[in-house]
């Protein structure tokens, strides 16, 4: 009898017993995982600063927005879409917001300025204008995306450059 074979190896049974074991440590770490993912959207004390690019088209925010509570959506720095060549644009749209108007417009609203910061309330919501500060209180719980007033529905038309940093306080 060699050395190896002297080492009882364990049967089925305590084989099956290590699997199960395993998967069920897997399973409670992935329920924690997503657990503290959804606590981290409220346990931030209520304020998160977020880049919003230029050449995307809705950004999820991360942050959960509950019906009736407070929200501040502030742009704090930054300046996005060169447009014409040296010129370039902070939230409102500046530095000389251009309105297009008409239904063929491709902006999301395009009844406020083309590269002002707009925002919606879930997936599907309408867009409202946020330019550089907007208070309000949803009239809905779901999650905030933000973007530019700018190209197509989901994806800008051309390659546009730049960011802006938005605060977003809330309860």
């Amino acid at each position: 009898m060699s050395a190896s074979s002297s080492s009882p190896q364990p049967d089925w049974r305590t084989r099956r017993l290590h699997v199960a074991v395993l998967g069920c440590l897997l399973i409670a770490s992935a329920s924690l995982v997503g657990c503290s993912l959804s606590l981290d959207i409220r346990t931030d004390e209520g304020r998160r600063s977020i880049p919003i690019h230029a050449d995307r088209g809705w950004q999820d925010t991360g942050v959960v927005l509950r019906e009736g509570e407070e929200v501040i959506v502030q742009a704090i720095s930054g300046r996005w879409f060169e447009d014409p060549e040296g010129v370039w644009h902070d939230a409102t749209g500046g530095p000389e917001p251009w309105i297009c108007g008409t239904p063929e417009c491709h902006e999301p609203l395009p009844q406020q300025p083309k590269y002002a910061l707009i925002a919606r309330i879930g997936e599907e919501g309408d867009p409202l204008l946020v330019g550089e500060f907007l208070r309000f209180f949803p009239e809905e719980t779901g999650r905030l995306y933000l973007r530019a007033n700018y190209g197509d529905v989901d994806i800008p038309i051309h390659n546009p450059e730049g960011q802006l940093t938005v605060r977003i306080t809330f309860e």
